[in-house]
């Protein structure tokens, strides 16, 4: 048996989505909800805000008029 993790979010009309689905097409699948504690999702936020904290410093301000900066998101002209 082969696993696949993946954090979604149930939408109100009860579908799920899948990320990179296309190579799941038509197999038969098992699927196991675990539902998220409160205490894991702050911890999870926590840690991602300590990251963000720790590290920056590091990265320079981006220059949005760079024309590296609009090559790379597909804005160059």
């Amino acid at each position: 048996m082969e696993a696949y993790k993946f954090e979604t979010t149930i939408f109100e009309n009860g579908m799920i989505q899948v990320p990179n689905f296309e190579k799941f097409k038509s197999k038969n699948v098992e699927v196991l909800l675990l539902f998220k504690t409160e205490i894991e999702q702050e911890t999870k936020e926590k840690e991602t805000e300590e990251f963000i904290n720790k590290w920056f410093g590091y990265f320079p301000e981006i220059e949005t008029d760079d024309i590296r900066y609009n090559a790379i998101i597909g804005k160059d002209k």
